[in-house]
């Protein structure tokens, strides 16, 4: 049993490190730069270039890749930009929505095996009064969480830990929760992509672009939607 303790603690510490360095990889090599604005308009041309020679094996790694940077305890932000971007609302959607419900999935059994002691210690506080909601219906109540903006991606997928929540209604919920602010999300980063190779000017008129308009009206009718529903419900 000792053995045990000692290598769950250094798989833990391992995984600690790795996220570590991807964080510092991330930020030292600029690899943020890449979601500039400026450089994706100075190199429109070579990156759809690129992306129509080979839009299959892109597709296959940014799928596994989601999965891994899901699993890393990373934001889906960056790569739900790079989804609207490359693969367009179809694509880009499909495969976010699974990669992400993915790894979410396998970061919930790896957190809920080596740091469940982690998670209550530093999130229990604030959640743990939502155990009688769960208890209740697990799916249908992470679902809504899921759809609630304002509580961190990683924050979200590690929460369930606190009520062990079974993987299959984990996994569903992943699935048809994050799938509404993807589309939105990957839908808006689509519409400016579309702008870009058509070599629009970006300004406050292209907002009024169905593409862009739409989704971002979407969005707001989710958040007012959402925040009422957190107001009235959340706090019991």
């Amino acid at each position: 049993m000792q053995n045990f303790s000692k290598l769950k603690i250094g798989i833990g510490l391992i995984y600690l490190a790795i996220v570590t360095l991807v964080v510092i990889l991330f930020f030292y090599y600029g690899a943020n730069s890449f979601l500039d604005l400026n450089f994706l308009k100075n190199n429109k041309d070579k990156i759809f270039a690129f992306r129509d020679a080979n839009f299959v094996l892109l597709a296959i790694s940014y799928f596994f890749l989601s999965i891994v940077w899901v699993f890393l305890l990373g934001f889906g932000t960056p790569l739900v930009i790079v989804a609207g971007f490359a693969f367009g609302i179809f694509w880009g959607s499909f495969l976010s929505i699974l990669g992400f419900s993915i790894g979410a999935s396998l970061l919930y059994l790896f957190a809920n095996h080596y740091f469940k002691d982690l998670v209550f210690k530093y999130l229990a506080v604030r959640f743990l009064s939502l155990k009688n909601h769960f208890n209740e219906n697990e799916f249908s109540y992470f679902f809504f969480v899921r759809v609630i903006p304002g509580i961190p991606f990683p924050i979200k997928n590690v929460m369930p830990v606190l009520f062990n929540m079974k993987l299959k209604n984990y996994f569903f919920a992943t699935l048809l929760g994050e799938a509404i602010p993807i589309i939105i999300s990957v839908s808006i980063v689509s519409g400016f992509a579309g702008a870009i190779q058509s070599n629009e000017n970006l300004n406050f008129s292209l907002l009024y672009s169905p593409e862009i308009f739409l989704p971002l009206l979407g969005l707001g009718i989710m958040v007012v939607l959402t925040n009422y529903l957190k107001k009235k419900y959340i706090k019991k």
